[in-house]
């Protein structure tokens, strides 16, 4: 709302700001499943790396909280700079799913297109600012795939009523 909207030239009322507000307050206590974990926040194949010893560590953290587990999960499967076919996206989700039998398995898959929804949005917003306020143009390339991906997320019944809110505000 802060950048793309303005880009594309929406001007939204104080009224549709707050509705969008309060659809996303409805939605966030959906990703609130068990306990927070450490959330990377930029968690992708850039990041991460192969000890000496087999384990993998993680590069570029500062920004690393704690909060809820499909964060970093759908950062990993629905990264907008390398495109994982949704066919593998699924078989790494339902292998995560089998590797942690504490979790609601319906919890998670909203949770996790949640937590997908907002980063493609909030991803969206960050490129056209980058554009607009630091000169950098290529990430504008990244934002018809975030696109696609934010379309596939939206499917869920849990994003119905941001889906509308999309479809009648943002063309």
């Amino acid at each position: 709302t802060d950048w793309y909207m303005p880009a594309a030239g929406i001007t939204p009322t104080q009224g549709v700001l707050e509705d969008y507000e309060a659809i996303w307050n409805d939605l966030f206590p959906l990703c609130r499943i068990g306990d927070d974990v450490l959330v990377h926040r930029d968690y992708h194949v850039d990041n991460l790396m192969m000890t000496h010893n087999g384990c993998v560590g993680l590069l570029d953290y500062q920004d690393a909280l704690a909060g809820p587990p499909a964060y970093d999960l759908v950062s990993l499967l629905q990264d907008c700079r390398y495109h994982v076919p949704a066919e593998v996206e699924e078989a790494m989700l339902n292998a995560y799913i089998a590797a942690r039998p504490d979790l609601d398995e319906e919890a998670f898959r909203t949770a996790y297109r949640v937590m997908g929804t907002q980063r493609h949005i909030k991803i969206v917003g960050i490129f056209v600012r980058l554009w607009q306020r630091d000169g950098k143009p290529g990430y504008l390339q990244m934002i018809p795939y975030l696109w696609d991906l934010l379309d596939r997320s939206l499917q869920h019944p849990a994003l119905n009523a941001l889906a509308a809110w999309l479809a009648r505000y943002i063309p």
